[in-house]
C-alpha cells in the first residue's frame, strides 16, 4: 500500500496523498513541504463525504465515487474506500485529469492492501 500511496504522490501536481480511516484519522501519508497537514483534514474529510452520501441518498443515488473541491490555492479529492477515505490534494484543477489517471492505477493496489 506504502508502494502505490508514494506512486499516487509522485504524480505531477499531486501535493500531499493521505489514507484516512473512516471515522478521520490518518494512517498514512505522503506530502511535499508546505502541503496542509493531513491532520487538520482528516475529520472535515470524513464529514465532507458523509455529507455527499447524504445527498446521493437524497437524489436516489447508490454511492459516492469521488468528492472534488476546487479551491483559489488548489483542489482536494476526497474518495471512499473501503473502511477508509482516500484524500489528494492538488497544486489546482489543471492536475486533475493527471490525479485521476493515477488513482485508476493506484486504486486497486489500495483496496486489496485494505
Amino acid at each position: 500500500m506504502e508502494e502505490a500511496l508514494r506512486e499516487l504522490k509522485a504524480v505531477r501536481g499531486v501535493l500531499a496523498v493521505a489514507l484516512l480511516s473512516e471515522d478521520g484519522f490518518v494512517v498514512e501519508e505522503f506530502k511535499e513541504e508546505g502541503a496542509p497537514e493531513a491532520d487538520l483534514l482528516s475529520a472535515r474529510a470524513a464529514t465532507v463525504l458523509g455529507t455527499a452520501k447524504a445527498l446521493g441518498q437524497a437524489l436516489g443515488q447508490e454511492g459516492v465515487e469521488e468528492v472534488m473541491v476546487e479551491y483559489p490555492e488548489g483542489t482536494l479529492l476526497l474518495v471512499p474506500l473501503s473502511g477508509h477515505h482516500l484524500l489528494l490534494f492538488l497544486d489546482g484543477m489543471r492536475s486533475l485529469g493527471r490525479a485521476r489517471l493515477g488513482l485508476k492505477k493506484a486504486l486497486p493496489k489500495i483496496e486489496e492492501a485494505l
